[in-house]
């Protein structure tokens, strides 16, 4: 995974009263919205993007992790949040396919890009991490709690 500049966003609501960002790749429009308010951070993960978005609301934040293909179609998406549990993006370290970040009071949390999907009945996942649900989702991404936590 290598950081990025490329995309940036113009935050709108829409008529279920939920922020969305309409993406801008290099100042263009996409045409694409995804959820979220403010565009944190982004990453070139071989032929596929990672856009990390949040609602910007620190006393009961939603970090929302996608990633796209060169056509910005979405491949995986997910969410993390814990309600009324504030949360700031903190990027920590980034190597390989892995990119490790802190986002509530504590704890360190690792986002892993696979290479193929894995195939998981409902999409389910482990809360605070929140899936849409399909029939069998695929999965790219991972993310999960370290279990050490940062000093």
């Amino acid at each position: 995974m290598k950081k990025v500049n490329l995309f940036s966003a113009i935050s709108h609501y829409r008529l279920d009263n939920q922020p969305h960002i309409q993406l801008l790749l290099q100042g263009h429009p996409t045409g694409r919205h995804l959820k979220g308010r403010e565009l944190m951070d982004q990453y070139a993960s071989g032929q596929r993007y990672v856009l990390i978005t949040s609602d910007d609301n620190p006393f009961d934040e939603v970090l929302h992790i996608y990633l796209l293909d060169l056509e910005l179609n979405v491949l995986d998406e997910m969410d993390l949040s814990q309600p009324y549990t504030p949360g700031i993006y903190q990027p920590q370290h980034q190597y390989g396919e892995r990119l490790e970040f802190t986002f509530f009071p504590e704890g360190l949390w690792c986002l892993e890009v696979r290479e193929h999907p894995k195939s998981k009945p409902l999409n389910f996942d482990h809360y605070p991490v929140r899936r849409p649900i399909k029939l069998w989702g695929q999965q790219y991404l991972r993310l999960h709690r370290e279990q050490f936590q940062v000093a």
